[in-house]
């Protein structure tokens, strides 16, 4: 059977498009790095904190375009309860007054120019505590790309410690083929680590003493390729970590395990599943968001349902997908905040979420979140009540 001629053109201009960014995204992946390490690292600025140095460490990257919030405090407070020594690294400069904040609740605090996204970040901050720890106990990556803890939530270090493996992430995203959204009803849940694009996100990792003081591992981030282009930095970091941990031989998994999540969802009634799909967040996903509503509206079968709510969770990710369902049932600590931004329908049904989180910390939040909206997505229909 031949291809429609609109599918052969799609195809052309894709493989146009990669061929155009060949040159500029090799020439990142030679000399970014070095020109980072010559030329802007010197800018890198270390303020010693209040928290003592300990065993524990988590480095907590953050980009604070409004100034330090309410939420960045919490989430330093929650790591010092737990033992952890916070080491701050922003990717924008901070004024005294905020670096002061900060202080009071970090070991370390890294100011470093806004190269190489998160894991250009990540790097400063491994190899910072590298270089001051003869030996580490733990190690946590976090950045403020998500909100935690959220209330009502478990304690994810204390969950992720308790798993006693060298390498945890809070979520894992791909461990499943993405299936076309109208072939929904063809979907066969086989959640593994083994598919191509498997990765732990990189908004919440745990490491073992064991993974953090190989010299492999410091390799692996001395060497890592350093570059602005954000689909290289997801390939080479988010996804290229996960491949080496694996690669490597280490233990390794999530505190979110969803490889049966198909028969847990099967366990609902039909009423239960249509509202968790109507409450699936699908941003900048319009086929995937026209077959959810047209099933919620029309689906006769719990069968259905099911299939759908897998489907867009295998295309976009539990985290972003199913922030509801998997704080309700799973405790999940993590609230990602791009939707807010990058979709109207997802942005009203993350505002809706943050509302019905208790006590003071889910006002702040709410309030952190309506700002985000206000000012990322002013484009937006005003935040319904």
């Amino acid at each position: 059977m031949s291809l429609p001629l609109w599918k052969i053109k799609r195809e052309l201009k894709r493989q146009g498009r990669q061929l155009k960014n060949i040159g500029p995204r090799l020439a990142s992946l030679l000399f970014s790095r070095t020109y980072y390490d010559l030329f802007l690292s010197g800018k890198k600025t270390v303020t010693e904190g209040q928290i003592p140095k300990g065993p524990k460490v988590a480095v907590y990257l953050i980009f604070p375009s409004s100034g330090i919030l309410g939420s960045h405090i919490e989430a330093l407070r929650y790591l010092a309860q737990n033992g952890y020594a916070p080491v701050v690294v922003s990717n924008l400069p901070l004024d005294e007054g905020d670096l002061e904040h900060l202080r009071a609740h970090a070991h370390l605090v890294i100011q470093r120019p806004n190269y190489g996204y998160d894991f250009g970040g990540y790097r400063d901050g491994v190899l910072e505590v590298a270089a001051r720890h003869t030996s580490v106990e733990r190690f946590v990556l976090l950045n403020d790309s998500a909100w935690f803890p959220l209330p009502g939530s478990r304690n994810w270090l204390a969950d992720a410690e308790a798993l006693e493996l060298d390498f945890v992430g809070a979520a894992t995203n791909y461990g499943h083929t993405r299936v076309d959204p109208k072939n929904f009803r063809d979907i066969r849940w086989h959640y593994s680590s083994n598919h191509r694009n498997f990765h732990y996100c990189s908004f919440a990792l745990m490491m073992s003493g064991k993974l953090f003081n190989d010299k492999r591992f410091q390799r692996f981030w001395k060497s890592f390729p350093l570059t602005n282009d954000k689909t290289v930095t997801v390939r080479r970091g988010e996804i290229g970590l996960t491949k080496w941990v694996i690669q490597q031989g280490f233990s390794h998994g999530s505190t979110l395990d969803i490889a049966a999540l198909d028969q847990r969802l099967a366990e609902y009634g039909i009423d239960e599943l249509r509202a968790i799909a109507a409450q699936t967040l699908m941003p900048q996903s319009p086929s995937m968001k026209e077959v959810l509503e047209d099933t919620v509206r029309s689906a006769e079968s719990k069968e259905d349902l099911v299939n759908v709510i897998l489907t867009a969770i295998a295309r976009k990710g539990i985290s972003y997908a199913q922030p509801r369902l998997i704080h309700r049932d799973y405790g999940f600590a993590f609230l990602k905040k791009s939707p807010l931004w990058l979709d109207e329908d997802a942005s009203n049904l993350t505002l809706a979420f943050t509302r019905d989180l208790e006590g003071e910390f889910g006002k702040v939040l709410q309030a952190e979140a309506l700002d985000l909206r206000r000012t990322r997505a002013a484009e937006f229909a005003p935040a319904p009540d």
